[in-house]
């Protein structure tokens, strides 16, 4: 796939080699790694590709995301918002990581309700800084619970994390 040709420009949808649209990160399509083990999206993720290099499907929190008053903690809903932005960048083929994310929380976010997101991309410039929304809504309602805005920057794996392991070894902080 080719990226944007220019800053502010967004990449089309992109089928997957079998013809399907719908981009998932359920059951082993892109699960983080945290995730993986269990076989599935521990936030109930489930996205699909939307117009405009949109990412839009649902999510479910479940008990184990309890915070205070019988809600969903703070933390989970960063973290589901943070899956959400990313699968803007990875459904443009695109590695990118979190450089910065701002959330703000309008209501509290139910457990065990089915709950709609929404992410796009509102910019990306010349060096792979993305800058993308993402909403999370009741499902039903066009009020968003919480929103946040995150910047993403394009990076090469084996450049990337090489670099990072080269560090941490060379603090004497390696693994074991």
């Amino acid at each position: 796939m080719s990226l944007p040709a220019r800053p502010g420009a967004v990449p089309a949808p992109v089928e997957s080699p079998d013809g399907a649209a719908p981009f998932g990160i359920e059951f082993d399509k892109m699960l983080c790694m945290g995730c993986r083990p269990a076989g599935r999206c521990r936030f109930g993720l489930v996205l699909r590709r939307g117009e405009n290099g949109a990412v839009e499907g649902t999510a479910r929190f479940s008990a184990e995301h309890e915070g205070a008053g019988g809600v969903v903690h703070g933390g989970s809903v960063m973290g589901a918002l943070d899956e959400a932005c990313g699968a803007v960048t990875i459904a443009a083929a695109v590695l990118s990581v979190t450089a910065e994310m701002n959330v703000a929380f309008r209501r509290p976010v139910p457990l065990d309700r089915e709950l709609d997101v929404r992410s796009w991309p509102e910019s990306r410039d010349e060096r792979g800084h993305w800058t993308i929304h993402a909403e999370l809504y009741l499902s039903g309602d066009d009020r968003p619970l919480c929103h946040a805005r995150a910047r993403f920057v394009e990076r090469d794996p084996a450049e990337h994390y090489g670099r990072f392991k080269e560090w941490l070894d060379g603090r004497g902080n390696a693994a074991g």
